[in-house]
């Protein structure tokens, strides 16, 4: 019966490990960039540029670590590519010109990103842990005959 349950919630996690490569063994490092506003500013050939939020998922097979890296300027079109954003004077030059807000929306991690991020511990926890928690609860109540069991 464990293995039963122990495999599908290993798959559901392996496939919603990431957006952008679902369903895929991961290895290193992965960035992606979360869309927070448009900007009128031109990108690299066609594209436009857009503020962005990039957030870093390190992995072995499932993603293990999540980390906010603060603001960026995604590429429209280019998945995972973006351009720093600048700082100090420059950045309040383009606030300035109303390129961009000012002052920069907040962004954080949403529960989401925290719970894909860290998909490999929670693996991990349902195939060993709840295993042997579950086994070291019904040892005690085998032992222990004072305790009512239903039938």
């Amino acid at each position: 019966m464990k293995k039963i349950l122990i495999v599908p919630i290993f798959l559901a996690l392996l496939a919603l490990s990431t957006s952008a490569n679902a369903g895929k063994l991961l290895f290193g490092t992965q960035d992606s960039i979360h869309f927070v506003a448009n900007t009128t500013i031109p990108g690299p050939g066609e594209s436009h540029l857009f503020l962005g939020h990039r957030v870093t998922m390190k992995s072995l097979l499932l993603p293990y670590y999540v980390e906010s890296n603060g603001y960026v300027f995604g590429i429209s079109g280019e998945q995972g590519k973006y351009i720093p954003l600048p700082t100090g004077a420059e950045l309040e030059a383009i606030q300035a010109k109303g390129y961009l807000p000012n002052p920069l929306p907040a962004v954080e991690l949403g529960w989401i990103d925290y719970l894909m991020g860290y998909s490999l511990w929670l693996a991990l926890f349902f195939l060993f842990g709840v295993p042997f928690l579950r086994k070291k609860f019904f040892c005690k109540l085998l032992a222990n005959p004072s305790i009512k069991r239903d039938a």
